[in-house]
Protein backbone atom coordinates (compact mmCIF):
# COMPACT_ATOMS: atom_id res chain seq x y z
CA UNK A 1 0.00 0.00 0.00
CA UNK A 2 1.44 3.14 -1.06
CA UNK A 3 1.47 6.05 1.56
CA UNK A 4 2.62 10.14 1.80
CA UNK A 5 4.57 11.44 4.12
CA UNK A 6 1.93 13.58 5.74
CA UNK A 7 -0.94 10.59 6.35
CA UNK A 8 -1.88 9.33 9.47
CA UNK A 9 -1.55 6.36 10.81
CA UNK A 10 -3.63 4.74 13.68
CA UNK A 11 -1.67 2.32 16.44
CA UNK A 12 -4.12 1.38 19.38
CA UNK A 13 -6.18 4.38 20.42
CA UNK A 14 -3.33 7.21 18.81
CA UNK A 15 -2.80 8.68 15.39
CA UNK A 16 0.99 8.34 14.80
CA UNK A 17 2.35 10.58 11.87
CA UNK A 18 4.51 9.22 9.07
CA UNK A 19 8.16 10.57 9.17
CA UNK A 20 8.49 12.72 5.94
CA UNK A 21 11.87 11.24 4.83
CA UNK A 22 11.45 7.92 5.52
CA UNK A 23 7.81 7.00 5.76
CA UNK A 24 8.24 4.80 9.07
CA UNK A 25 6.38 5.83 12.11
CA UNK A 26 7.06 8.96 13.56
CA UNK A 27 5.74 9.02 17.49
CA UNK A 28 7.85 11.90 18.70
CA UNK A 29 5.38 14.61 20.32
CA UNK A 30 8.16 17.25 19.86
CA UNK A 31 10.81 16.03 16.37
CA UNK A 32 12.19 19.89 16.29
CA UNK A 33 13.36 20.77 13.34
CA UNK A 34 15.41 19.34 10.56
CA UNK A 35 18.70 19.36 10.37
CA UNK A 36 21.15 19.28 7.80
CA UNK A 37 24.69 18.75 8.92
CA UNK A 38 27.43 19.25 6.56
CA UNK A 39 29.83 16.17 6.92
CA UNK A 40 33.47 15.69 5.16
CA UNK A 41 34.08 13.03 3.14
CA UNK A 42 37.97 14.07 2.79
CA UNK A 43 39.72 10.54 2.90
CA UNK A 44 41.40 11.85 6.53
CA UNK A 45 37.73 12.32 7.91
CA UNK A 46 36.90 8.51 6.89
CA UNK A 47 35.06 6.84 9.02
CA UNK A 48 32.45 9.10 9.87
CA UNK A 49 30.20 9.19 12.75
CA UNK A 50 26.66 9.77 12.64
CA UNK A 51 25.81 8.71 9.29
CA UNK A 52 24.27 5.19 10.22
CA UNK A 53 21.80 7.53 11.88
CA UNK A 54 20.31 9.88 9.07
CA UNK A 55 17.09 9.64 7.80
CA UNK A 56 18.18 10.87 4.15
CA UNK A 57 22.02 11.69 3.26
CA UNK A 58 22.82 13.58 -0.47
CA UNK A 59 26.50 12.94 -1.72
CA UNK A 60 27.87 15.72 -4.19
CA UNK A 61 30.74 16.61 -5.22
CA UNK A 62 32.73 19.59 -3.74
CA UNK A 63 36.46 20.67 -5.28
CA UNK A 64 38.76 18.28 -7.69
CA UNK A 65 37.29 14.51 -6.82
CA UNK A 66 35.97 15.45 -3.15
CA UNK A 67 32.19 14.49 -2.19
CA UNK A 68 30.64 16.00 0.93
CA UNK A 69 27.37 14.56 2.59
CA UNK A 70 24.47 16.73 3.14
CA UNK A 71 22.96 14.29 6.25
CA UNK A 72 19.74 14.99 7.25
CA UNK A 73 18.04 14.55 10.55
CA UNK A 74 14.06 14.94 12.27
CA UNK A 75 13.10 13.81 15.40
CA UNK A 76 16.86 12.64 16.78
CA UNK A 77 17.29 13.57 20.24
CA UNK A 78 20.93 13.17 20.05
CA UNK A 79 23.56 11.73 18.22
CA UNK A 80 27.42 12.32 17.39
CA UNK A 81 27.54 14.42 13.96
CA UNK A 82 30.89 14.81 12.18
CA UNK A 83 33.42 15.70 11.16
CA UNK A 84 31.35 18.59 10.19
CA UNK A 85 32.77 20.78 7.16
CA UNK A 86 32.05 24.12 4.90
CA UNK A 87 28.79 24.46 2.81
CA UNK A 88 28.19 25.07 -0.99
CA UNK A 89 25.43 27.26 -2.39
CA UNK A 90 24.29 24.29 -4.13
CA UNK A 91 23.34 22.05 -0.73
CA UNK A 92 21.44 25.02 0.22
CA UNK A 93 19.16 24.26 -2.27
CA UNK A 94 18.80 21.03 -0.47
CA UNK A 95 17.41 22.42 2.73
CA UNK A 96 14.51 24.73 0.66
CA UNK A 97 11.96 21.77 1.24
CA UNK A 98 12.49 20.75 4.49
CA UNK A 99 13.71 24.62 5.39
CA UNK A 100 16.32 22.45 7.50
CA UNK A 101 18.37 24.11 10.19
CA UNK A 102 22.40 23.84 8.50
CA UNK A 103 24.89 22.65 11.17
CA UNK A 104 27.84 23.57 8.99
CA UNK A 105 31.72 24.65 9.26
CA UNK A 106 31.91 28.04 7.31
CA UNK A 107 31.37 27.92 4.00
CA UNK A 108 32.09 29.28 0.18
CA UNK A 109 31.97 32.84 -0.48
CA UNK A 110 28.53 32.77 -2.28
CA UNK A 111 27.00 30.03 0.24
CA UNK A 112 28.00 32.70 3.12
CA UNK A 113 26.46 35.17 1.08
CA UNK A 114 23.58 33.54 0.34
CA UNK A 115 22.62 32.55 3.72
CA UNK A 116 23.11 36.25 5.08
CA UNK A 117 20.97 37.66 2.22
CA UNK A 118 17.94 35.05 2.86
CA UNK A 119 18.21 34.43 6.94
CA UNK A 120 18.85 31.16 6.52
CA UNK A 121 18.67 29.12 9.97
CA UNK A 122 21.88 28.07 10.54
CA UNK A 123 24.59 26.95 13.33
CA UNK A 124 28.05 28.29 11.88
CA UNK A 125 30.70 25.77 14.11
CA UNK A 126 33.89 28.25 13.29
CA UNK A 127 32.34 31.44 13.58
CA UNK A 128 28.93 32.23 16.33
CA UNK A 129 27.73 29.24 17.33
CA UNK A 130 31.44 27.40 18.23
CA UNK A 131 29.79 26.84 21.65
CA UNK A 132 27.70 24.16 20.12
CA UNK A 133 30.66 22.09 18.44
CA UNK A 134 33.76 20.28 19.76
CA UNK A 135 37.55 19.78 18.06
CA UNK A 136 38.49 16.17 18.94
CA UNK A 137 42.02 15.31 19.27
CA UNK A 138 41.94 11.91 17.66
CA UNK A 139 42.34 13.44 13.98
CA UNK A 140 44.10 16.94 12.71
CA UNK A 141 42.21 20.06 11.69
CA UNK A 142 40.18 20.58 9.47
CA UNK A 143 38.97 17.06 9.81
CA UNK A 144 38.02 16.74 13.44
CA UNK A 145 35.15 19.08 14.16
CA UNK A 146 31.89 17.36 15.53
CA UNK A 147 28.82 18.18 16.74
CA UNK A 148 26.04 16.41 18.47
CA UNK A 149 22.71 16.64 17.44
CA UNK A 150 21.62 17.33 21.23
CA UNK A 151 23.40 19.88 20.98
CA UNK A 152 22.16 21.36 17.51
CA UNK A 153 18.42 21.05 19.53
CA UNK A 154 19.92 23.19 22.19
CA UNK A 155 21.58 25.74 19.71
CA UNK A 156 18.17 26.49 18.30
CA UNK A 157 16.44 27.43 21.33
CA UNK A 158 19.15 29.18 23.24
CA UNK A 159 19.93 31.07 19.98
CA UNK A 160 16.27 31.86 18.94
CA UNK A 161 16.71 30.40 15.91
CA UNK A 162 12.56 30.79 14.52
CA UNK A 163 13.02 27.02 13.02
CA UNK A 164 9.81 25.08 11.07
CA UNK A 165 9.34 22.03 13.39
CA UNK A 166 6.51 20.19 11.99
CA UNK A 167 7.26 19.13 8.07
CA UNK A 168 5.51 17.37 5.36
CA UNK A 169 7.22 16.39 2.15
CA UNK A 170 5.81 15.10 -1.24
CA UNK A 171 7.86 11.31 -1.15
CA UNK A 172 5.35 8.76 -1.28
CA UNK A 173 6.76 5.18 0.38
CA UNK A 174 4.77 1.62 -0.73
CA UNK A 175 6.58 -1.59 0.81
CA UNK A 176 5.80 -3.81 -1.44
CA UNK A 177 8.32 -4.64 -4.06
CA UNK A 178 8.23 -3.07 -7.87
CA UNK A 179 6.89 -5.38 -10.61
CA UNK A 180 8.58 -7.91 -12.42
CA UNK A 181 10.50 -6.59 -15.24
CA UNK A 182 12.54 -4.11 -13.74
CA UNK A 183 16.56 -5.17 -14.02
CA UNK A 184 18.21 -6.72 -11.25
CA UNK A 185 20.58 -4.56 -9.40
CA UNK A 186 22.47 -6.28 -6.57
CA UNK A 187 25.41 -4.42 -7.14
CA UNK A 188 26.03 -0.43 -7.52
CA UNK A 189 29.08 0.88 -8.96
CA UNK A 190 29.34 4.85 -8.70
CA UNK A 191 31.95 6.53 -10.19
CA UNK A 192 32.41 10.08 -9.62
CA UNK A 193 36.07 10.59 -10.54
CA UNK A 194 38.89 7.73 -11.19
CA UNK A 195 40.33 8.57 -7.74
CA UNK A 196 36.79 8.25 -5.73
CA UNK A 197 34.17 5.71 -6.01
CA UNK A 198 31.38 4.38 -4.00
CA UNK A 199 29.78 1.03 -3.89
CA UNK A 200 26.30 -0.52 -2.58
CA UNK A 201 25.55 -4.61 -2.58
CA UNK A 202 22.38 -5.58 -1.84
CA UNK A 203 21.42 -7.57 1.46
CA UNK A 204 18.60 -9.55 0.29
CA UNK A 205 17.94 -10.92 3.93
CA UNK A 206 16.78 -7.53 4.85
CA UNK A 207 16.30 -5.69 1.44
CA UNK A 208 18.91 -3.59 2.27
CA UNK A 209 22.04 -1.82 0.66
CA UNK A 210 25.21 -1.88 2.31
CA UNK A 211 27.49 0.88 1.19
CA UNK A 212 31.05 0.38 -0.06
CA UNK A 213 33.53 3.46 -0.06
CA UNK A 214 36.94 2.63 -2.28
CA UNK A 215 36.02 -0.99 -2.39
CA UNK A 216 35.98 -1.02 1.46
CA UNK A 217 32.64 -1.78 3.20
CA UNK A 218 31.98 2.13 5.30
CA UNK A 219 31.21 1.94 8.93
CA UNK A 220 30.16 4.33 11.01
CA UNK A 221 33.27 5.74 13.27
CA UNK A 222 31.74 5.40 16.73
CA UNK A 223 28.86 2.19 16.52
CA UNK A 224 30.81 0.25 13.38
CA UNK A 225 27.76 -0.53 12.37
CA UNK A 226 27.91 -1.09 8.34
CA UNK A 227 26.22 2.14 6.78
CA UNK A 228 22.52 0.35 5.35
CA UNK A 229 19.97 2.00 3.34
CA UNK A 230 16.51 1.06 2.16
CA UNK A 231 16.85 3.07 -0.95
CA UNK A 232 20.04 4.58 -3.10
CA UNK A 233 18.62 7.34 -5.80
CA UNK A 234 21.26 8.22 -8.68
CA UNK A 235 20.71 11.86 -10.24
CA UNK A 236 22.05 12.94 -13.57
CA UNK A 237 22.91 17.21 -13.49
CA UNK A 238 25.05 19.76 -14.85
CA UNK A 239 28.34 20.31 -12.84
CA UNK A 240 30.27 23.36 -13.89
CA UNK A 241 33.55 24.54 -12.45
CA UNK A 242 33.27 28.45 -11.37
CA UNK A 243 36.72 29.25 -10.28
CA UNK A 244 40.51 28.67 -9.43
CA UNK A 245 39.47 26.77 -6.26
CA UNK A 246 38.00 24.08 -8.04
CA UNK A 247 34.94 25.08 -6.25
CA UNK A 248 31.37 24.23 -8.75
CA UNK A 249 27.92 25.12 -9.69
CA UNK A 250 25.44 22.16 -9.65
CA UNK A 251 21.92 22.47 -10.68
CA UNK A 252 19.80 20.73 -8.20
CA UNK A 253 17.01 23.07 -8.88
CA UNK A 254 15.58 21.68 -12.33
CA UNK A 255 15.37 18.12 -13.66
CA UNK A 256 16.97 15.43 -15.21
CA UNK A 257 17.31 11.66 -15.55
CA UNK A 258 18.45 9.14 -12.63
CA UNK A 259 18.29 5.60 -11.64
CA UNK A 260 16.28 4.45 -8.61
CA UNK A 261 17.50 1.57 -6.62
CA UNK A 262 15.22 -0.73 -3.93
CA UNK A 263 14.47 -4.02 -3.45
CA UNK A 264 17.57 -5.53 -5.45
CA UNK A 265 15.91 -3.62 -8.65
CA UNK A 266 17.05 -0.64 -10.67
CA UNK A 267 14.20 1.82 -11.53
CA UNK A 268 14.61 4.43 -14.44
CA UNK A 269 12.96 7.58 -13.25
CA UNK A 270 13.13 11.51 -13.78
CA UNK A 271 13.93 13.60 -10.94
CA UNK A 272 12.46 17.05 -10.06
CA UNK A 273 12.72 19.33 -7.65
CA UNK A 274 9.68 20.19 -6.13
CA UNK A 275 8.71 23.18 -3.87
CA UNK A 276 12.81 22.05 -2.65
CA UNK A 277 12.85 18.74 -2.56
CA UNK A 278 14.47 16.17 -4.91
CA UNK A 279 11.95 13.75 -6.15
CA UNK A 280 11.60 10.18 -8.37
CA UNK A 281 9.00 10.56 -10.94
CA UNK A 282 8.02 7.85 -13.34
CA UNK A 283 5.02 8.48 -16.14
CA UNK A 284 3.93 11.51 -14.62
CA UNK A 285 4.30 10.24 -10.99
CA UNK A 286 6.44 10.52 -8.08
CA UNK A 287 8.27 7.01 -7.43
CA UNK A 288 7.71 5.52 -4.09
CA UNK A 289 10.87 4.83 -1.72
CA UNK A 290 10.59 1.93 0.29
CA UNK A 291 10.00 3.01 3.77
CA UNK A 292 13.70 3.51 5.35
CA UNK A 293 16.86 5.60 4.92
CA UNK A 294 17.34 7.12 1.57
CA UNK A 295 20.89 8.21 -0.01
CA UNK A 296 20.79 10.37 -3.15
CA UNK A 297 23.67 10.72 -5.12
CA UNK A 298 24.41 13.51 -7.61
CA UNK A 299 26.00 12.64 -10.61
CA UNK A 300 27.58 14.77 -13.45
CA UNK A 301 25.36 14.21 -16.62
CA UNK A 302 28.06 11.96 -18.25
CA UNK A 303 28.79 10.04 -14.93
CA UNK A 304 29.91 6.14 -14.42
CA UNK A 305 27.08 4.76 -13.24
CA UNK A 306 27.03 0.33 -13.48
CA UNK A 307 24.75 -2.05 -11.76
CA UNK A 308 24.02 -5.53 -12.43
CA UNK A 309 23.00 -8.80 -10.43
CA UNK A 310 26.18 -10.55 -10.18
Amino acid sequence: MKKGASEKETSGKSAVANHPLTGEPLEQTDPGPVFMVMVNNHPDARPQTGLDQADMVVEALTEGEITRFAAFYYGHQQGIVGPVRSIRPYYLDLREGPQAVVGHAGGSPQALKRMDEQNIPSLDGIHEAGAYFQRKDFRKPPHNLYTDLSQLRQGVIQEGIDAKKRVNSPYVFDSETPKSGEKLAFHIRIAYHRLYEVGYQYNQANGSYIRYTQGEKQLDGKTKHPLSMKNVLVIRTSHRVIDSSGRREIDLTGSGKGMLFRDGKAISIQWENRNGWIVPVRDGEIAPFHPGKTWIHVIPENGNLAYGKG
